[in-house]
């Protein structure tokens, strides 16, 4: 950007930019321009009074003034003295211009309207042209002028810390449909054309399957009347509700209108558009009743789809009609009326223009900002499948060869229609959008490559969208865990399926010629036949494909999953491309569930204790989350494992969670920096991470430590960290899997490497498995150890073969069935022992009522609110009885009960325990604010608890007979006989306080 203004603009070494006339000329140079660019046309780049303003998509842009730092930096040293410069140099210079052209546009424009971006839909896309400009410069606010036919914006923003970052002010120029509306404001005609959207059928063969669907299960054709255009129209309505419309203009154009209550439209856009519009601040002009505001949302909605149809055809949507008897013919479609007249209730239309099957472009924005395609509008269940688009549709489509009488029924019908059948079209036209367009099966094959080396460096939504190496076949991989890209790449019908089949042959044919012969992925283990539980296999199960060709590309898993699926799974026959991390294709574990892990491991590292004389188990705080209802983090579980000339230090979390590190045995396992060994930790979250980051190995293992860095906040708890531990491989396991670190996949990562030509890159086809299963990391070690996809069982652990690798000695089978015995049983471990001992014997989590009452009698307090918490963090019923006693019952006999014991006491009562009496009634348990009272434990103590039962008892319970003797709560509570010295004037000032606030509640509900 060439340097203007002030004395300063001659010299183009100058680090800012400065408005060529002075901040004072702005205003009149902005009137000008906005005059000039309504005389002419100038696409692409001109200059204008000196000044370079550039085109695109319909918006100019001009700058006003900025400043570069590093062109600061870099010529200051050749640069002389200016004396005349502020003391905050060229960056102040050009902030005080900045000020001084927003100061001038103010008073020459009066106050501008404050614009920030906007941002609309389930995706949070930006919602026009102006969001979009702001989003990609990164600025949060832009002033905006009405200058009549154009708008113009001025945006001013530092990039980071004021006078230090670059400093950009630029003006915008644009139309004021596009400051005032979306994207399709913004849009050409061009996107409006839909080719392929009927398959390729001709609009004669349309016609004609409208005529005979209509015909066999509706009204038949209709002629529309009283409108400029003559057409007919044919509709068919279903028992589910789903409706299409055909409207044909006998001048060759054609319309048609959809409604699918069920698709994703008609469930979600309404409520998307109203939640858009309540985050935009305008929620005071929509009516209060949420019916009202729903209905209203979608009449909006719909006549934004309907805009940019012609008015000839758009009258043809609800003129009258009449059918072959003269008679008047009714709509199947409903209507309702609005500030433009009646509109329908669709949720899709397209029409044809003569030549081109178009998609009004309103519709395509809200498409675009809720991520929807046309199916999700209902084009599938309401158009293609009904009307067969891509098939063959003849009496043999509804009838059965056998069924004679019905065959003569359809055929007479078919015979009947006036309408020809036309010739069937191409093949390649046949799937429609079904296929990827204008791209080859070669190119489509490079995109896949791009893709897979890209993923290294950036994840798909921080992708630069004008450059998107995530697009494959004009599809977007989407993101599943961080471990999975996948996209539906090709679609079709059963009818169209061996079109679709032929066409992935094609592209497999491509792949091999490109990376080799593939190895094929089975869901399930063809030796064992057990599920193999990983995320690709997921996939794969989830639509009923369970086979696919997997390649090597770049370090990630490849793999075309494609077929016709099992059609008890109802998915359509497709093709979908998987890009996998490593880990995403092996499962370490084997199919060995963590519970099952963590057991092994408690029992091995007892049996080492026994054999070795040295503990190897113990528990640990970390930064985990908290239980539902509390601020209790329970600590982890962590131990070592000797396995052959590796160990393996474990830790197990309550959630299911999991990190394992190994460090061989020999004194190399510290080589590498701690820079090494801190990107090695990369990937995992960070509070597992505070289960080893700057921890006491406790002699487990070795660390590494450096000083404390210096600004290295922003790099979460690896960038402040001082000791890490000097581990060989990382595993960690999330929600579902056990995964490798981010940084241990990275060292085993095959790097691209550049062609011959230099035009491209050779993709590295290594198989990145052998390395990360390689004895030196040693993970078939751990794997031998642990026994996983095999039962461990007493006599394998006694066994002089297996022990030799894992203990110092055999131990006894005495030995063995001691370790087991101190596992316990589930029961008792919730009444007796620790959080960590219970999930050790739990092998997942047994029914969690059944141990409930237990964990509530535990007498260590934070055991009893850990176990406890953690039995009723899922759909626990409380309000089930297991003896005489409630849980809350259970709760409050409890010898160190405490107020601590609130947070539990809530989450009682909210899974559904009673805060009454019981089932057993006065006569064999006491109700709870009785127990209270009784307890020997000071008012400060039990008065939350009081509060919490008061709360939550029913309406008459402190009045009716609470003791066997015949006496409420209150009675027994003002007698104030208590079995020990503690006052409870608190307690009966609580319950008097309750009934007061109860008894005006009663008032004021019975005036009503």
């Amino acid at each position: 950007m060439a340097e203007n203004g002030s004395d300063m603009s001659d010299d183009d070494d100058l680090p800012i930019y400065l408005p060529p006339g002075g901040a004072e000329s702005v205003p009149g140079f902005c009137d000008r321009l906005v005059e000039h660019l309504q005389s002419a046309t100038h696409p692409g780049e001109f200059t204008f009074e000196g000044v370079d303003v550039d085109e695109s998509q319909g918006v100019w842009l001009a700058p006003l003034g900025g400043y570069d730092p590093e062109v600061d930096r870099e010529g200051a040293a050749d640069r002389p003295a200016d004396p005349t410069l502020p003391p905050g140099g060229y960056a102040e210079v050009a902030e005080i211009s900045a000020e001084a052209v927003r100061r001038e546009l103010h008073a020459a424009w009066g106050a501008p309207t404050v614009r920030t971006p906007r941002f609309v839909g389930s995706e949070r896309e930006p919602e026009g042209i102006l969001d979009y400009v702001m989003t990609a410069i990164g600025v949060d606010e832009a002033e905006m002028w009405d200058r009549g036919a154009l708008f113009c914006v001025v945006i001013t923003s530092w990039d980071g810390e004021p006078r230090r970052s670059m400093l950009r002010q630029a003006l915008v120029v644009l139309p004021r449909e596009f400051a005032l509306g979306g994207f399709a404001a913004v849009a050409g005609d061009e996107i409006t054309i839909h080719d392929l959207l009927m398959h390729g059928e001709d609009l004669g063969e349309l016609r004609r399957r409208a005529w005979l669907l209509s015909t066999l299960f509706d009204a038949g054709e209709v002629r529309v009347r009283e409108a400029v255009l003559e057409a007919s129209r044919f509709s068919l309505h279903f028992r589910s509700g789903k409706t299409t419309v055909w409207t044909f203009a006998d001048d060759g154009r054609a319309l048609v209108l959809f409604n699918d209550p069920a698709s994703e439209f008609a469930r979600s856009a309404a409520d998307q558009l109203i939640a858009d519009h309540l985050r935009a601040g305008d929620e005071s002009e929509s009516p209060a009743d949420p019916e009202e505001l729903r209905e209203a949302a979608e009449l909006i909605l719909v006549a934004r789809m309907l805009e940019g149809i012609p008015d000839d055809l758009r009258e043809l949507i609800a003129a009258p009609a009449q059918n072959a008897r003269g008679e008047a013919a009714e709509h199947d479609l409903e209507f309702r009326l609005s500030s433009s007249g009646a509109l329908p209730i669709i949720s899709g239309v397209a029409w044809y223009d003569g030549e081109h099957w178009r998609v009004p472009a309103g519709l395509l924005e809200i498409g675009s900002v809720n991520d929807f395609g046309m199916d999700d509008l209902g084009f599938a269940e309401a158009v293609r499948r009904p009307f067969r688009l891509g098939g063959e549709l003849t009496v043999d489509t509804f009838v059965a060869p056998d069924d004679h009488e019905q065959r003569a029924v359809f055929e007479q019908v078919f015979a009947a229609c006036p309408y020809p059948a036309q010739p069937r079209p191409a093949a390649a036209v046949r799937l429609g959008y079904g296929l990827p367009q204008d791209v080859t099966h070669t190119e489509l094959v490079g995109q896949i490559e791009r893709a897979t080396e890209a993923w290294w460096d950036v994840e798909p939504d921080e992708a630069d969208p004008r450059d998107d190496p995530f697009r494959v076949g004009g599809r977007r991989l989407r993101s599943f865990d961080g471990r999975i890209l996948r996209s539906i790449v090709a679609m079709a019908e059963p009818w169209t399926s061996d079109i679709l089949l032929e066409w992935t042959a094609e592209l497999r044919e491509a792949m091999e010629a490109r990376w080799g012969r593939a190895v094929q992925m089975q869901a399930h283990n063809p030796h064992s036949g057990l599920e193999r539980k990983t995320p690709v296999t997921r996939v794969m199960r989830g639509v009923g494909l369970l086979s696919a060709p997997l390649w090597w590309v770049n370090g990630h898993a490849v793999l075309l999953i494609s077929g016709i699926p099992d059609p008890s799974y109802g998915e359509e026959p497709q093709a979908i491309l998987v890009i996998a991390r490593a880990d995403a294709v092996l499962d370490v574990v084997r199919n060995t569930r963590t519970w099952e892990l963590r057991t092994r491991a408690r029992v091995l590292g007892t049996l080492t204790e026994m054999t070795s004389g040295a503990a190897q188990t113990d528990e640990i705080a970390w930064n985990g989350p908290s239980l539902a209802g509390s601020d209790l983090v329970p600590r982890a579980t962590r131990g070592r494992l000797r396995t052959g000339d590796h160990h393996w230090v474990w830790h197990f979390a309550l959630d299911g969670r999991a990190l394992l590190m190994s460090f061989p045995i020999d004194a190399q396992a510290t080589r590498g920096s701690f820079a090494d060994h801190a990107e090695l930790f990369t990937g995992i979250p960070d509070d597992l991470l505070s289960l080893v980051v700057d921890r006491d190995p406790a002699g487990l293992y070795p660390v590494v430590t450096r000083e404390r860095p210096e600004d290295a906040a922003d790099d979460g708890i690896l960038g402040t960290a001082i000791s890490l531990p000097a581990a060989r491989a990382v595993l960690w396991r999330d929600a579902y899997d056990f995964r490798f670190s981010d940084g241990l996949l990275r060292r085993v990562r095959p790097i691209a490497a550049d062609d011959d030509s230099g035009d491209a890159r050779t993709p590295d086809l290594t198989d990145p498995l052998p390395v990360l299963n390689s004895a030196d990391l040693g993970v078939p070690q751990l794997q031998e150890a642990l026994y996983v996809g095999d039962e461990l069982t007493r006599g394998v652990l006694a066994d002089e073969r297996y022990a030799r690798n894992v203990f110092d000695r055999t131990p006894t089978r005495v030995e063995v069935d001691r370790a087991f015995a101190q596992l316990r049983d589930v029961h008792q471990n919730a009444l007796t022992g620790s959080m960590n001992q219970f999930l050790d014997a739990a092998l997942g989590m047994p029914d969690r009522r059944f141990v409930l009452d237990a964990a509530l009698a535990n007498p260590d307090p934070r055991n009893r609110r850990e176990v406890a918490l953690l039995l009723l963090e899922r759909e626990t019923d409380a309000s089930i009885q297991l003896s005489h006693l409630t849980p809350v019952n259970v709760l409050l006999e409890n010898p160190t009960l405490g107020a601590d014991d609130l947070p539990l006491l809530l989450r009682l009562l909210h899974a559904g325990a009673r805060a009454g009496a019981g089932l057993g009634g006065i006569g064999v348990a006491r109700h709870p604010i009785v127990q209270l009272a009784d307890r020997a434990l000071d008012e400060s103590e039990i008065a939350p608890l009081a509060r919490a039962l008061l709360e939550a008892a029913p309406a008459d319970d402190l009045t009716r007979p609470a003791l066997p003797d015949g006496r409420s709560v209150r009675e027994y509570l003002e007698a104030g006989v208590f079995p020990h010295a503690y006052p409870r004037d608190g307690l009966r000032a609580q319950v008097h306080e309750e009934m007061e606030r109860r008894a005006a509640l009663a008032e004021r509900n019975g005036y009503r």
